[in-house]
């Protein structure tokens, strides 16, 4: 069984369909990206499976549907780190991170449960994971965007959920730092969970990733293998680019070169 289902999920907002009667499968253990341009319904897709969006079809997660599974339970199974870092208040980078492990703890409210072994232990590794222990002191709305970006996706790590979803975790990192990251979505996979990451970076994707969907005006242009869903066909029905592609070090790499008209076939 996968360990999470999307059955024909397709979303609507103000009369407008996002996401057209998508299926997908994931089991564990697998990195799979959701790829596409500006307005593809990747961050649509991602919220309809995090249960921050209505949606029509079925997503189940175990066999279970997802919206029938209890709040906290759901908070333990599934890590959800969105495109916004904002940070509203003065919180320190390690009460942030903490924050992951509320739904293990007695409530949600300050000072509600006390933080077990477990909870510190989550807590540190998911700082040290992520490049951000020394700055456990810091008040959390005085980070750079890079900073925040790793404190937050520590705050999805300390979850320990069996699915992570992660929209566009590398779009405020410097190169370095997107690596890392890409390295740590993997590792995640690697150790069994399951991981859905929203990403425009065509060489990271092709990198790091099992398996691509690619999107384009809601609807699947290829999913599967990566190096058939990254075909100079799909660039350019979904993106309007041509690209430079090639290997080093046995992985693949694609550089955009050019762009045209969508759909031109000229």
């Amino acid at each position: 069984m996968s360990r999470l289902e999307l059955v024909d999920v397709a979303v609507q907002q103000g009369g407008r369909t996002l996401v057209h009667e998508l299926s997908l499968e994931i089991g564990a253990g697998e990195l799979v990206g959701l790829i596409g341009p500006n307005g593809a319904g990747k961050s649509t897709l991602i919220k309809a499976v995090a249960q921050l969006l209505p949606y029509r079809g079925s997503i189940r997660l175990h066999g279970e549907s997802l919206d029938q599974i209890p709040a906290r339970e759901r908070a333990r199974r599934l890590a959800y780190l969105s495109q916004d870092d904002r940070v509203q208040w003065p919180i320190s980078v390690a009460d942030l991170v903490a924050l992951g492990r509320h739904p293990y703890r007695g409530g949600w409210w300050r000072g509600a449960g006390r933080a077990s072994d477990a909870d510190r232990q989550a807590i540190e590794s998911a700082m040290r994971a992520t490049d951000v222990w020394s700055l456990r002191a810091r008040a959390s709305d005085t980070l750079s965007g890079g900073e925040r970006a790793r404190v937050r996706l520590a705050r999805a790590l300390a979850v320990e959920a069996p699915l992570l979803l992660a929209d566009e975790p590398v779009a405020a990192l410097d190169p370095r730092h997107q690596l890392e990251v890409m390295g740590l979505l993997r590792a995640q996979a690697h150790q069994g969970a399951s991981v859905i990451v929203v990403l425009h970076d065509l060489t990271l994707a092709s990198r790091f990733c099992d398996r691509l969907l690619l999107l384009h005006q809601g609807r699947a242009v290829a999913s599967g293998a990566v190096e058939a869903v990254l075909s100079a066909e799909h660039l350019r029905l979904a993106y309007g680019i041509g690209a430079v592609m090639g290997k080093h070090q046995g992985q693949s790499y694609i550089v955009p070169w050019s762009y045209t008209t969508y759909g031109d076939d000229g």
